[in-house]
Formats: structure tokens, sequence, C-alpha cells
């Protein structure tokens, strides 16, 4: 595995650096700003270093580099090893390292652990894929293609290389379709399906029944359940194929950043926040107006999305800060010249999502070393 994976780096364009000390390797990538060097540590039975002993070597690593190089150094570790519990104690301090489990040809990231690291993630991924017994090619063919960096149908992404959270335990779940984003795609439409298509409830009074967002109902008849239930309603096909959409693409990539019990609160949170804007706005002017649908939600997904990768240097994963920018000025926007919009639940959710990601999110760490 370590030789297959010194091959990907030396693709990438990163060189080596000789190290005469067994199981340890070291690889380097010269930009016009930093250094980028990974550290790979082969250590088959998690006991090679002590938490101090690895703490200090990539220490004396950094300091020794910079001496050399008047450049800001960036240092990521990967971890080879069978013993991943053992390496997870070794590393438990450090935000900037990888395990890859060699019994399992997994890569191994835990909720502080940094999302990706000059954009080899992809590959690496793929690259374990293909040297598990379980990966099969349609053609049978041994072709190394993981350096495009993009994971096919059928290939890495499938299996899915599991991420961990930080009480160490496993969580099989795709990369692409994290597991409680997915749920509440699936179950908005599965409650469209019922209501909608099989009852047929298309007019006010019916959705007011099934359990509508209408201020009166919360103010006089204490049903604050409808500051939940409205966030699985929507008014028709169009609806929910709209909020579905940007919910399953974004709500990913959320999940997949705060973890999935921090993505649950932002995500009701903002609706229930969402839901009290729009109660208090036609409250104030006297409309008696239902609301239904998990735009208000979405919209706070939306903003939490824009906090952490604003918090990220303006990139996470495949979203950047003018993508998350100009996405919410169209949507406001679109809300804001159309019939039928609540923009006060938009809005609200929005501002929701954000301060929540703001209390919620927890950014990894990284230990950027200069000389001197």
């Amino acid at each position: 595995m370590i030789e297959k994976l010194k091959l990907y780096l030396t693709e990438k364009g990163y060189q080596n650096i000789r190290v005469n000390v067994h199981g340890i390797y070291l690889y380097y990538l010269n930009d016009n700003f930093k250094i980028k060097l990974l550290l790979l540590l082969d250590c088959p039975t998690g006991v090679e270093f002590t938490r101090d002993q690895y703490l200090n070597m990539k220490e004396q690593i950094c300091h020794n580099l910079s001496a050399k190089h008047d450049k800001m150094i960036e240092v990521h570790t990967i971890f080879l090893t069978s013993a991943t519990k053992k390496i997870r104690a070794v590393a438990s301090d450090d935000s900037d390292c990888w395990i890859i489990d060699t019994n399992d040809y997994r890569l191994i990231l835990y909720e502080n652990h940094t999302s990706d690291f000059a954009g080899i993630r992809d590959g690496l991924e793929l690259l374990l894929s293909k040297a598990s017994p379980y990966y099969h090619t349609n053609d049978n063919s041994d072709t190394d293609d993981y350096h495009d960096g993009k994971a096919r149908h059928g290939g890495g992404e499938e299996y899915g290389n599991p991420v961990y959270d930080n009480t160490g335990i496993k969580k099989p779940v795709s990369r692409y379709f994290s597991l409680c984003n997915t749920f509440l795609v699936a179950t908005n439409i599965l409650i469209f399906i019922i209501l909608d298509f099989l009852s047929q409830r298309y007019h006010m009074e019916s959705y007011v029944n099934g359990g509508a967002l209408y201020w009166p109902a919360v103010k006089y008849y204490n049903q604050f359940y409808r500051l939940i239930t409205y966030m699985f309603l929507h008014s028709g096909l169009d609806h929910l194929v709209n909020n579905m959409i940007v919910l399953l693409f974004i709500g990913d990539n959320l999940e997949r950043a705060t973890g999935k019990w921090r993505y649950v609160l932002i995500y009701f949170g903002s609706g229930i926040v969402a839901g009290i804007s729009s109660m208090g706005y036609n409250m104030l002017k006297n409309i008696n107006a239902i609301s239904v649908g998990a735009s208000g939600s979405i919209f706070g997904v939306v903003g939490a999305m824009a906090y952490v990768v604003a918090v990220n240097k303006g990139r996470l994963e495949n979203i950047s800060t003018r993508q998350i920018f100009m996405f919410v000025c169209f949507s406001l926007y679109g809300g804001l010249t159309s019939q039928g919009v609540d923009n006060a639940a938009h809005i609200g959710g929005l501002l929701a999502g954000i301060l929540l990601a703001a209390i919620l999110y927890k950014r990894p760490k990284k230990r950027d070393v200069e000389r001197g």
C-alpha cells in the first residue's frame, strides 16, 4: 500500500525528501506561497511511536524545513496502520492528520480532522478502493486511473470510506450521501406522496389540518408542533423538487463538515426560527396566511454553509464563498419579486443558520509554521 501511495503522490507532483529511517517518508509540494509537506508513517502495530514522540518529530520536521525555506510550511500526516485505535490515541491532539486502515483499505477521518489537504483526498480514496479486494471493474482492467481525482460511479465512493466521529465509532456512511440529510430528503418526499398524491390535499383547510404553519392555531390553541410539521409539507411537485435538489447537495456538504447531530440542530433550529419569523411578520401585518415547505430550514443550511466556507478560507470541498453568495442573492431576489413566497421565513432561516453555525461549528485547527 505504501508504494502505491508514494506513486500517487509522485504523479500529483510531490517530491521525495530522503529519510534514513524505516517507515517514515516525506513528500513535499512547493508552490508560490507555501510548502505543503506530507508525512507518511507506516505503523503496522500502532506502537511505533508514542504521542509525545510523534508530536516532537512533526515539530522538528517543521522547524528543520522552515529553516531552509522562507515560506510558510503546511504539514499533514498520513498514518498507515491496521491498529487504528492505537494510532487514534497517538494522534488525538493533531487535527492535521488522516489514518489509512490497511486491513479495510479505508481512509479514516474524525470530526476534528482537516477535510482535505492540497486536493488529494478524492484521488486517495479512489486509490484505496482500487486496492481493496472488494473492488471490481467492468472490464477487469488493472489500469490505475486514480490520478484524475474523481471517483466514478461504482468506484471508491460507492463503497464509502467511512467517517469516524470523535468517539472513535465507525459511521459507514457514503461520502456523497450523508445519513441525516438523506433521511430528511426521503422523509419530505414520502410525506409529499402520502398527502398530495394519495390524499389529493391541495386546498388550504387540508394543509392546515395536516400541520401547516398557521399563526392563529399556534397563538390561540398552543399548537406549537406546527413549527416542526410545516417543514415537511409542500404545495406542489415543483416546490418539493426545487427544495430537495438544494437540500440534497448543500445539506450533504454541511453534514460532513459539522457532523450529523450539529447538522440536525442547524436544520431544525433554522426551520423553527424561520417559522417564528413568518408568524411574527404575518401577525404584524394581520395576514391569515399559511406557510409550508422546507425552504426556511434550507436557507438556514445555506447560511450555515456560508459561515463554514468563510471560516475555511473561502472554500470547502467543491463549494466556494462566491457560489454561496450568488445562490443566496438570486434566491432572495427571486422570492422578493415573486408572489406567494414567505420571504420572512427565508430571511429568518438564513440568519438563524449563520448564527447556529457560528455557535456549533468548530473549524479544524491548522498549525502553520513560519520561519524564525
